[in-house]
C-alpha cells in the first residue's frame, strides 16, 4: 500500500515537473517573441528616425537652393539694369558730343526759310511757282530733320514769351517792349535743344530791357 502511494506521488510530481517546465517554456518562447518585436520596433523606430533626418536634410538643401536661385535672379536683375542705365549714358554721352555738330544745319534751314517764304509770296507770277517748289522742299527737309531729333528724344527749349532762364537760354540783346514785362525773353535768333534734362544747346534770344512796361505773355514760337 505505501509503495503504491509512493509510485502515485512520483507521478504526480513528475507530471507537476512537466507541466513547470512546459508553462517555462513557454514564458521563455514569450520573452523571445516579446524581445524580437521589440528589437523589430526599435529597429523601425530607428528607420524612422533616420527618414525624418534624410527629409529635414533635403529640405535644408532646397531652401539653401532656392536662396542660391533668388540671389542669382536678383543679381541677374540688377545686372541687365546696370547695362541699361550704362548703354544709356553711352547713348547720351554720343548724342551730346555729335548732336550739336548738326544742329547749325537746321538753324540754315530756318533761316533759308524765313528768307524763301517771303520772297515766294512777292515773287513775280513767272517765278512765283519755282520759289514755292524750293519753299516746298525746305520744309519737308527741315520738317524730316526735326522728327529725326525728337525720335531721338531731343525736343526744342521753349523761350519766346518765358521769364529768361539763365540754365536754357544765352542772352544776345536786350530791347525795351511796350509789349513785353522787363526779363521776358522777345524773339528767338537760334533755337535750343535739350535731351532730357541734358542742355545740347542754349537757346539763343533777345529779351526785354529794364525799360519794358507791357504784361507778360506767355507764348512760344517753338
Amino acid at each position: 500500500m505505501s509503495a503504491d502511494k509512493d509510485q502515485k506521488v512520483d507521478a504526480k510530481d513528475q507530471a507537476l515537473e512537466a507541466e513547470i517546465d512546459r508553462t517555462m517554456a513557454e514564458a521563455e518562447a514569450a520573452v523571445t517573441a516579446l524581445e524580437s518585436d521589440t528589437d523589430a520596433t526599435l529597429d523601425d523606430r530607428a528607420e524612422a528616425r533616420s527618414e525624418a533626418a534624410r527629409i529635414t536634410e533635403l529640405e535644408a538643401e532646397l531652401a539653401s537652393a532656392k536662396d542660391r536661385w533668388l540671389r542669382a535672379v536678383a543679381d541677374l536683375e540688377n545686372y541687365k539694369k546696370r547695362v541699361k542705365r550704362e548703354k544709356e549714358e553711352d547713348y547720351r554721352r554720343t548724342v551730346q558730343k555729335l548732336v550739336p555738330g548738326f544742329l547749325p544745319v537746321m538753324d540754315n534751314l530756318e533761316r533759308a526759310l524765313e528768307i524763301a517764304e517771303p520772297a515766294a509770296r512777292t515773287a513775280p507770277p513767272e517765278q512765283a511757282k519755282a520759289m514755292e517748289q524750293v519753299v516746298a522742299g525746305l520744309r519737308i527737309v527741315a520738317s524730316d530733320f526735326m522728327n529725326t531729333l525728337t525720335k531721338n528724344g531731343i525736343e526744342t527749349v521753349p523761350s519766346v514769351g518765358l521769364p529768361f532762364d539763365p540754365s536754357l537760354h544765352d542772352a544776345l540783346q536786350q530791347v525795351d517792349s511796350p509789349d513785353h514785362a522787363p526779363g521776358i525773353v522777345i524773339r528767338e535768333f537760334e533755337r535750343g535743344y535739350r535731351l532730357g534734362d541734358r542742355l545740347l544747346r542754349p537757346a539763343r534770344v533777345i529779351i526785354a530791357g529794364a525799360g519794358s512796361t507791357g504784361g507778360t505773355r506767355v507764348e512760344s514760337e517753338n
